[in-house]
């Protein structure tokens, strides 16, 4: 008796892959918080949150990014102020890439090099100089409330699109520091620059 021939299953076709492509695009953007419906029912500092936390997961950091392998992925907010309103607040209990998140609202830039991710608020980007310089090449995260912050060598900069949130990624600054995103989100943004 012969043995039976093994089935293999077929591989996607490029059509189906772009639908599936397609499908965790929409699933991001959903996430975040960027499509209309769901947009009508956050307020702005809540779907700003919300962007953080994706970028937080769909973020790879190397592992000397971090002090041990239980080690928090810390949010920093540059600056004193609260620009979320304490909306930071629903990042409490929640978890990306397996690690704790950790939020330190209010750091200087001398303690920038301690965090994963800093946001870095318009009024606050004249400080940007002296956090960059503290974090040297650590892979650091730099996302900014507008695209002004990619011109200071932020990776990730938040811009309103017709009455809705959206971002732009910068590469190379983030290439620079071992930072890599995940396909998903840079399909996701508004803008992909080299």
């Amino acid at each position: 008796m012969a043995a039976a021939p093994l089935h293999r299953r077929p591989r996607a076709s490029p059509r189906w892959r772009r639908v599936l492509a397609l499908a965790a695009c929409v699933l991001v953007m959903v996430q975040a918080g960027a499509l209309p419906a769901r947009a009508q029912t956050l307020s702005d500092a809540q779907l700003r949150v919300r962007f953080l936390l994706n970028f937080l997961r769909f973020t790879d950091w190397p592992a000397a990014a971090f002090r041990g392998a239980n080690a928090p992925l810390t949010l920093c907010v540059l600056g004193t102020a609260d620009p979320f309103n304490g909306a930071l607040a629903d990042l409490r209990d929640t978890t990306a890439a397996g690690r704790r998140i950790e939020v330190r609202p209010g750091i200087v830039p001398d303690q920038a090099a301690e965090c994963q991710l800093l946001y870095v608020p318009d009024g606050e980007l004249r400080r940007m100089a002296g956090a960059r310089e503290a974090i040297g090449r650590r892979p650091v995260l730099i996302v900014g409330e507008s695209e002004a912050v990619l011109d200071r060598g932020g990776m990730i900069g938040l811009r309103s699109v017709e009455r809705r949130l959206a971002f732009v990624v910068a590469l190379e600054p983030a290439r620079r520091v071992s930072l890599s995103f995940a396909p998903q989100m840079l399909h996701a943004a508004a803008e992909v620059l080299p």
